[in-house]
């Protein structure tokens, strides 16, 4: 890092939680993905969605230099000013263009007991769900703000279907509570959001990064619109019957995450070769099962759900 720990070089293998569980002994922040399982050069440069990408741009926005080995071998400095072409392409599209063994990126200092975000599961009746959609689709969206929506199941042996928000607010409770009002209003049946240090915002999503089982991964992003109370109702219903149909099945989830896009369309689109700034929520629809004689199934009912979250995804062209 440099001496007012605001750049840190980070090398090019390096996992988000490795990166994540330095930072907050040093006093800084990254503007990381969720899923601290990932490589976290890999997931900024494909575009780079994070919970704060409302205060600090997207994961492109992160990166001031690459350090790349192409395909003839040669080793490259890449930035605005050297190989700036590479340097287009990279921020979006990275691995079509070369090995990337490190890169200069953005850090944030900030104190140890300031470094919280509040966050947690709030869980709503399956009567709650179009006033719930219809309240996260009226929400003020502010940076400080991003909301995940999430279809699972209890688990064995009742595998009872549920829905559930994870709101995430860069604050303190008081003012998140504030922030989430509406949703709050909606009525949940439990509430566990807590302020939380930034060495634990990903802990909720450690049940996607267990390894092994099949995993099919069906993706759709979606405008604000796409927050549509009739077609989430038909792919609850959708999860529901496959879900019951299926016990094998039953850790399977769709799952949306709402980003507030403020800074990251304030930041000019025409340095970087990510084309999907102003697209605020992004679906992934994951079948979770064991045996492949049952991909046929799982892969009709991921494309299933998504062709019916893409039937008022309120885009012009395929955006994911």
């Amino acid at each position: 890092m440099n001496k007012d720990r605001t750049i840190a070089w980070i090398g090019g293998g390096t996992q988000v939680k490795h990166m994540v569980d330095a930072a907050y002994e040093l006093g800084i922040r990254f503007s990381n993905p969720t899923c601290t399982c990932l490589g976290f050069l890999g997931a900024m440069l494909g575009g780079g969605i994070t919970r704060s990408q409302g205060l600090y741009g997207q994961g492109v926005d992160q990166i001031l230099r690459l350090t790349v080995v192409t395909a003839s071998g040669e080793t490259l400095q890449v930035d605005a000013t050297h190989n700036p072409g590479l340097w287009y392409a990279m921020r979006g599209a990275a691995p079509k263009f070369g090995i990337l063994t490190a890169a200069l990126v953005r850090a944030y200092p900030i104190p140890k007991a300031q470094n919280i975000a509040w966050e947690g599961a709030i869980t709503f009746a399956d009567d709650e769900l179009e006033p719930l959609i219809q309240a996260i689709h009226d929400l003020d969206l502010r940076p400080q703000m991003e909301i995940d929506f999430l279809f699972a199941t209890s688990g064995p042996p009742l595998n009872t279907p549920a829905i559930t928000a994870i709101p995430f607010f860069l604050g303190n409770a008081s003012e998140a509570r504030k922030a989430f009002a509406p949703v709050l209003a909606v009525g949940p049946i439990s509430d566990e959001t807590a302020e939380v240090p930034y060495d634990h915002w990903g802990d909720f999503a450690n049940s996607f990064s267990q390894k092994g089982m099949r995993k099919p991964a069906y993706g759709a992003s979606l405008a604000r619109q796409g927050f549509n109370p009739a077609t989430w109702r038909a792919v609850y219903e959708e999860f529901k019957k496959f879900v019951a149909r299926y016990p094998e099945a039953a850790g399977s989830s769709v799952l949306a995450e709402y980003y507030s896009t403020q800074r990251a369309v304030a930041i000019s689109d025409t340095g970087s070769s990510y084309p999907f700034r102003d697209v605020p929520i992004h679906v992934v629809t994951i079948p979770v099962y064991e045996n492949s004689s049952f991909d046929e199934t799982a892969n009709a009912f991921g494309a299933r759900v998504r062709d019916l979250l893409r039937s008022t995804d309120g885009l012009d062209t395929n955006s994911t």
